[in-house]
């Protein structure tokens, strides 16, 4: 039987040696630069050379740049990337026949089915837990010779149907597997030793499912926090010790993710008892459903325990009588989404639930917390679930946890059945698309979501981090989005307000101290008191705002630089000034140049608010107007007429407690709001009044102040200048007149 290094995939090239040896790609060129002993190229050419793998796994073991038990490993990956991939477009044979170099002939695997035999060979050897292929010393001569590797499968095939015998599982993919490829199972043996167990080399394998050549098993793949985050929204593990047994529903298995993780809230012993935990997948792609139903044995869950129904069941026809259900809304191109309504399947599986039962739906966040008009065909529907009480929380996700869609943007919707809750009438929202998805977030959201309004929890005796309730009726207006914020501040004053408006009073008296010893100027009474209320405000988003004419948007003008002038008769705001990089009205344009190069310009207004999300949010209140915006940012302007319930200075202040929450989570390809998207809390019109005057007394003091700050830093710079010059010189008498105290001397021991 011929070796890993004989086979299709032992030449590999300078971009998988770094990928192997974990390192930049030019690393691998000094080290040839700076190394004589790096193995020379065995193929290829200048422009791509390839290089053994097996030299090139010794000589990163024997310089220590690698350990060989990984390193081992990551090279059985490598070649079964390369069968899946080039080797497999081509005819994949036993590489030990007599052919000329370059040439192969056999029998032809597509990608399919070669990882289809791959994963069938490593549950079977879970089954039996007997090694794929005899070593030498355990075979009899009768195995030995040119034909060893067809005897090989064929006692596998002989295998796999005593197992198997109604092919439901493993039986076809290995009965598949040609003669000419009898020195696979030696490889896949390989590959479980070096992965330690059938259990590390699945996953090992399925970790690389974007190089193995099967759109299917990446194209809807979710990064492992996600997958942990809705297992642990759905209660599977709490349900599990619970009730002692829990029916797991996966309607759109595909790769299977969202199943193990699901497993992963039971824990192993009781995921191996027979009766405990039982699964149900469903799949349109019968390759997937099986590679998923294996995926599970190897996990160490029960035959018995897994069911496999077509694809022309229903999301709510797999989910009926489950337990758990987990729904993947499937992805749909933009152009495509206002047209369809996959909320229908979802509305069936929501009142199909049995009390205590729980569904989580991950799909897009436009149609899953969007802002949707009322003719969009999926706002009834999302209308109906709000009010029919099965809706727990709702939570806006960050974008990049779907790897191959990095631009996606998701969001999830927990359903339950709850019928003798006393917090009926109210659901629970999180944003948290400005943060990257890390196990540590994932933990406190599900805490957040479980600790409500579950059996045995009350909502006011639990804090919740990034969650806020908020009353259902608020929600069923077409253009409201399902998304809230939390207050920014320590956690204990989103649970208790008086500690916050008690530090209020404290910051109000310190202010009118420091404000009675330099003036006459009033003192600052803010207002601020604790609310009857405490639900979650109901938020209008940009976009909505601006479609109900309560909004007027302009864009920027893209402005050559070249076209600046210290002297011009108009300030430009741009990022720079919008995120503090240079400060207003340090760049200007005449407007000579603004007649004749720019004529289509439109200056700002008095009352304009300028604003921008690039490179990271920034917003300006144009106090003066005939300024001139310069591209990404954009201004809006609030119409007289509506001033009522949002004014210029109150619409820049909400804009700009949004803080980080409209940064890029990592992973992202985009910020995780466009400003059609940002939510602006509705507030009452005497609010709005109110905190209009309190924040135009805040600014009449913020203007004092800096410029007192300016005036200083103006006088520091001319008395240091002068004094190091030798041209000014400071009186004696000056400290006496200034009344300053010389600092004391220190105290030395």
């Amino acid at each position: 039987m011929p070796s890993a290094t004989m086979l299709p995939g032992s030449l590999i090239s300078m971009p998988e040696i770094a990928e192997l040896a974990a390192v930049k790609r030019p690393v691998v060129t000094t080290w040839r630069r700076r190394h004589p002993d790096f193995p020379t190229p065995a193929a290829g050419d200048t422009a791509r050379p390839l290089f053994d793998a097996r030299k090139v796994v010794d000589w990163l073991v024997g310089t220590g740049r690698a350990e060989r038990d990984r390193i081992e490993a990551d090279l059985r990956l490598h070649l079964l990337a390369c069968l899946t991939g080039d080797a497999a477009s081509e005819v994949v044979s036993d590489p030990s026949s007599a052919q000329p170099s370059g040439q192969v002939s056999g029998r032809m695997l597509s990608p399919r089915q070669l990882i289809g035999a791959i994963t069938a060979l490593i549950c079977l050897r879970h089954l039996d837990d007997e090694p794929l292929h005899a070593e030498p010393e355990q075979a009899g001569p009768e195995h030995a010779g040119p034909d060893a590797g067809g005897r090989c499968l064929a006692g596998l095939r002989d295998r796999a149907a005593h197992l198997d015998p109604g092919d439901t599982l493993l039986r076809g993919e290995i009965d598949a597997i040609p003669d000419g490829l009898g020195w696979l199972p030696t490889v896949v043996d390989e590959l479980i030793e070096a992965g330690w167990g059938c259990r590390g080399a699945y996953e090992q394998l399925l970790a690389t499912r974007h190089r193995l050549g099967v759109p299917d098993l990446f194209v809807d793949t979710v990064t492992a926090p996600l997958a942990g985050l809705i297992a642990g929204l759905a209660g599977v593990g709490e349900h599990a010790d619970r009730h002692g047994a829990v029916r797991l529903a996966v309607p759109d298995a595909s790769g299977g993710d969202l199943a193990l993780a699901a497993l992963a809230q039971v824990g192993d012993e009781q995921v191996g008892e027979e009766t405990l935990v039982s699964v149900v997948v469903a799949s349109t792609d019968r390759f997937l459903a099986r590679l998923v139903v294996r995926r599970l044995l190897v996990h160490g869950l029960p035959r018995s325990g897994v069911t496999v129904t077509g694809g022309g069941t229903s999301a709510v026809g797999t989910a009926a009588g489950a337990d758990v259900a987990l729904l993947h809304l499937p992805y749909r191109p933009g152009e495509e989404r206002g047209s369809t309504n996959p909320l229908d399947e979802v509305w069936a599986a929501a009142q199909a639930l049995a009390p205590g039962q729980t569904a989580v739906v991950l799909g897009p966040a436009e149609l899953l917390v969007g802002a949707l008009p009322a003719h969009h065909p999926a706002w009834p529907v999302r209308r109906d679930l709000l009010e029919s009480g099965r809706m727990e929380a709702v939570i806006h996700l960050p974008g990049g946890l779907v790897p191959f869609r990095p631009g996606y943007q998701t969001a999830v919707w927990v359903l339950r059945h709850e019928p003798q809750s006393p917090w009926q009438g109210r659901v629970l929202l999180a944003d948290v698309a400005h943060l990257p998805l890390t196990a540590a977030l994932a933990d406190t959201l599900i805490w957040d979501v479980i600790t409500w309004r579950r059996d045995g929890h009350h909502p006011q005796d639990h804090l919740r981090a990034h969650a806020a309730q908020v009353a259902v009726a608020a929600l069923l207006r077409p253009q409201v989005p399902l998304t809230t914020r939390r207050p920014v501040g320590p956690r204990d004053i989103a649970a208790d307000p008086r500690p916050a408006v008690a530090r209020v009073a404290e910051l109000e008296a310190e202010l009118n101290q420091l404000a009675s010893t330099g003036g006459d100027q009033a003192p600052l009474r803010s207002g601020l008191a604790t609310r009857d209320d405490p639900t979650g405000r109901v938020s209008q988003s940009v976009g909505t705002l601006i479609t109900n004419g309560r909004l007027i948007v302009r864009k920027g003008n893209r402005i050559d630089p070249a076209h600046l002038a210290p002297d011009g008769q108009h300030p430009l705001l741009g990022a720079p000034e919008l995120t503090g990089g240079v400060p207003v009205g340090s760049r200007r344009i005449d407007r000579a140049v603004l007649a004749t190069t720019y004529p289509r310009v439109e200056f700002t207004e008095p009352g304009d608010v300028v604003v921008t999300l690039t490179p990271r949010l920034g917003v300006h209140l144009d106090r003066d107007g005939f300024a001139v915006v310069e591209f990404p940012a954009r201004v809006l302007r609030v119409p007289a007429g509506a001033t009522e319930h949002l004014r210029p200075r109150v619409l820049t202040a909400l804009l700009s407690s949004l803080g980080g929450a409209t940064g890029r989570a990592s992973g992202a390809v985009r910020s995780s709001h466009r400003l059609e998207a940002l939510p602006i809390p509705e507030l009452p019109a005497g609010e709005v009044a109110r905190l209009d005057a309190l924040l135009a007394e805040i600014d009449e003091r913020r203007d004092a102040v800096r410029r007192q700050l300016a005036l200083l830093d103006e006088l520091d710079r001319i008395a240091t200048t002068g004094l190091a010059v030798g041209r000014l010189t400071i009186t004696p008498d000056t400290a006496s007149t200034t009344g300053h105290r010389p600092a004391p001397p220190r105290k030395t021991r």
